[in-house]
């Protein structure tokens, strides 16, 4: 049979912990696309299996099993559960050359906690370091991870360098009943030093103010919109859904630029959904209720639904419009949008002028 092929917006799949490495940040805003030799739809349960030699990409993600279960609530994607002998999921980390590798007879996605379990000979890997255990059990929104049952941890050898007085190193194995995590030792080179970087727009001999708020710290250059107005969105991209607009001689502040691009915060404008369970209230003012909850550019996650940011626990949101499941809110200052460079006319400094304009633009919204 020709295997089916489906795209949509899966992003259960980008629950690869931090605990273990800070994930690629744009597999999280890309289509999966999905094969399989059979799928079946269960519309009054939400329920959607793919069946027979499944793939699934989203980004540098893949995942290889022979059955995937995913449970939705209206839009929602609560949990996936993949199936194989075993099933296998890797994603490349951040800044690394390696990926992540892990494996499990059974692999379930805790869309709602950020829970990923790997089930039945589970395995976690990356290189030469590997944890193993009946069941791997990583927290993501807390940072934590557990490892169960009976163990067989391995670690390959490494090569000792020529003239070198090091031993070659032996196979580790293991029976117990309890986990063992192996780790390779890095030298006191790497682990001494730290990588530093800064990406601040600021140049020398122009003026730059610091920015706080409940989202971020940051340098940022005054600005305002230029005539005609200016569109906003989630990522670098106008063929990408706008998520709201600027009048002329609106303030913003520039937070970076690059590529024709500014990375920008406004009081104003700016309209994003979140799914209606993760934010109280009905209006004006809700509250979040979740940690990396994400926002779209659509009350769905269907394909044409773009992931535009995320926020924390307790950030205070302005509720603009209710549609089934879903809530239109205005984010907090402080969450970035991006828009073209040239809409933008920059400020040499930081004057009273632009910053009546910010703070009664703000104290306007607050109202």
């Amino acid at each position: 049979m020709s295997p089916l092929l489906f795209v949509v917006v899966l992003l259960a799949l980008s629950v690869i912990p931090s605990t273990a490495v800070h994930a690629l940040e744009s597999d999280r805003d890309q289509p999966a696309l999905i094969e399989a030799d059979e799928v079946e739809l269960d519309f009054g349960s939400g329920q959607r299996i793919y069946r027979g030699n499944v793939s699934i990409k989203q980004g540098t993600i893949r995942i290889i099993a022979d059955e995937v279960e995913l449970y939705y609530q209206g839009e929602q994607l609560e949990k996936a559960i993949a199936h194989g002998n075993p099933a296998v999921f890797r994603q490349r980390p951040e800044n690394k050359l390696q990926d992540v590798i892990g494996q499990g007879k059974i692999i379930e996605l805790d869309e709602i906690n950020n829970i990923v379990t790997f089930i039945d000979q589970a395995t976690i890997r990356q290189g030469r370091d590997a944890i193993s255990g009946e069941t791997i059990v990583y927290d993501m929104a807390r940072d934590k991870m557990k490892v169960r049952g009976q163990t067989r941890t391995t670690k390959a050898p490494e090569q000792p360098k020529v003239g070198s007085s090091q031993s070659p190193a032996t196979l580790v194995t293991s029976g117990s009943d309890r986990p063992r995590i192996v780790l390779q030792p890095r030298s006191k080179e790497t682990s001494a030093t730290t990588v530093a970087s800064t990406d601040s727009p600021g140049a020398k001999g122009t003026s730059t103010a610091t920015h706080s708020n409940s989202l971020q710290t940051a340098t940022f250059r005054a600005a305002y919109v230029v005539e005609g107005g200016a569109l906003m969105y989630g990522v670098r991209s106008q063929a990408s859904p706008s998520i709201g607009a600027l009048n002329a001689g609106d303030p913003a502040k520039v937070i970076t630029s690059s590529d024709g691009w500014s990375k920008v915060n406004v009081t104003r404008g700016v309209r994003v959904w979140i799914y209606g369970r993760y934010v109280s209230g009905q209006g004006p003012t809700g509250i979040v209720s979740g940690d990396n909850v994400r926002l779209r550019s659509a009350p769905s996650t269907g394909p044409d639904s773009v992931v535009v940011g995320k926020l924390m626990n307790g950030a205070r949101v302005r509720i603009l419009e209710v549609s089934n499941n879903w809530k239109m809110i205005s984010p907090p200052v402080g969450f970035d949008v991006w828009m073209p460079s040239l809409r933008l006319r920059l400020l040499q400094n930081v004057n009273d002028t632009w910053s009546t304009t910010w703070q009664n633009n703000l104290n306007d919204d607050e109202k």
